[in-house]
């Protein structure tokens, strides 16, 4: 048995969580590999999600970098970067842990930890949300401590310096879907329109993510409102969970929804999908991703769309122009470009043979690319090159 500590710096349940809760029973029962994940003492509603998957969950008090410019926040971290080093060591020796994953390169705590106690290291280099100063103030750091590095995308690992030379430690991997329950229904596509109080004939342009500013929700409100100067019969739909720390940045989005003339839940509906992001996602006929520069990796949710065999329109960012592939599973736009995501979009909404054409494309992609059982794989081969092994990925699950 192989013990991993996945070590995620935040409590609100996201990308990073949602891998783990996948990938994890995966290993276990293909690798013998068992995951325990690390996050925050902290508020939030990781924990209760993720063990509600049956994730083994521990809390420690983590002092942690923040994209903010509150000083007392930087001073917290100084203050306490040496108790979250020796917290997070407590965890590492009373867990037996044979190897660290480090979810994404922002705080180094956990890299220390290990180090200080010779455990293995897998660092994961997730979105290029750190200004670039800060990726080449770290990757040394990383490069130097990794015993092997995944990145989802080339694009978002040559945004950090130093990844691309790292070669054969460099892995490469998508973030992982239930593919089998991303299936488009029709019948269930009746329901979710019914829930979401559109009408069968309705056209439906939406999004999923949760309401932060790095997801570019201001983008997608602003093409929205040019979109229906074009066709005012469209409906658009935000699929996100709200959280009080963005209270601010959500106020301002309906306001300004509001004031380009959108009536919210009625033209522009958003609604916390919960745990109901298959269900609802198909009363869509298109997907949008707008996030902000410099944010994403590959979101998950583009993913999930195109598992759907929606086609998607979405911003260049990240590694997204890897998996969106501009005139066949979807189109590409510069970030920000209202103009464009509405010009890509009509034609889309205008003729049904395209749509279905390209949904179809992004449905096949995603079922050879995107599946869970890739993504374990992608997990169990960086695993065994950090901790030294010989044995590709087949001879670690059949030594299970």
């Amino acid at each position: 048995m192989t013990r991993v500590l996945s070590v995620v710096h935040g409590n609100t349940f996201g990308g990073p969580h949602n891998r783990n809760s996948i990938v994890a029973p995966i290993l276990q029962r293909k690798y013998g590999i068992q995951t325990t994940v690390l996050v925050p003492r902290e508020p939030g509603n990781a924990v209760e999600r993720l063990r509600s998957h049956g994730i083994d969950v521990v809390e420690v008090p983590v002092a942690r970098l923040r994209a903010r410019l509150n000083p007392r926040l930087h001073w917290q971290l100084v203050r306490g970067f040496p108790a979250t080093i020796d917290a997070i060591k407590g965890v590492l020796v009373k867990q037996k842990i044979d190897l660290v994953q480090i979810n994404g390169v922002s705080n180094p705590h956990a890299a220390m930890a290990a180090r200080q106690l010779g455990v293995p290291i897998v660092w994961q280099i997730l979105d290029t949300f750190p200004p670039i100063w800060f990726r080449a103030l770290m990757m040394p750091y990383v490069t130097r401590t990794a015993g092997a590095v995944m990145s989802t995308g080339r694009r978002v690992a040559g945004a950090h310096p130093g990844a691309l030379a790292l070669s054969d430690k460099l892995i490469y991997f998508h973030p992982p879907v239930d593919v089998e329950r991303f299936t488009f229904s029709a019948e269930q596509r009746v329901r979710a329109r019914q829930e979401l109080g559109l009408g069968p004939d309705d056209e439906v342009v939406g999004n999923v993510s949760n309401l932060n500013p790095q997801k570019g929700h201001r983008t997608f409100i602003r093409a929205a409102a040019r979109l229906k100067q074009t066709r005012p019969n469209v409906k658009f739909v935000i699929l996100g969970g709200r959280y009080e720390t963005h209270k601010a940045y959500i106020e301002g989005l309906f306001e300004e929804a509001r004031s380009l003339g959108f009536q919210l839940g009625s033209d522009l509906i958003v609604r916390d999908p919960k745990l109901n992001v298959a269900e609802l996602s198909m009363a869509f006929d298109v997907f949008w991703m707008t996030p902000e520069p410099n944010s994403e990796g590959i979101p998950t949710a583009i993913e999930e769309a195109m598992s759907l065999g929606l086609p998607v329109v979405a911003s260049d960012v990240g590694s997204i122009a890897e998996i969106v592939h501009h005139g066949v599973t979807g189109f590409v736009t510069a970030p920000r470009d209202t103009i464009a995501i509405g010009d890509f979009t009509l034609p889309l909404l205008l003729d049904a043979d395209q749509r279905r054409r390209l949904g179809a494309a992004a449905a096949s992609f995603a079922r050879e690319h995107f599946r869970m059982e890739v993504c374990a794989e992608r997990h169990a081969d960086a695993y065994a090159l950090a901790l030294g092994r010989q044995q590709n990925w087949q001879e670690l699950s059949q030594a299970v």
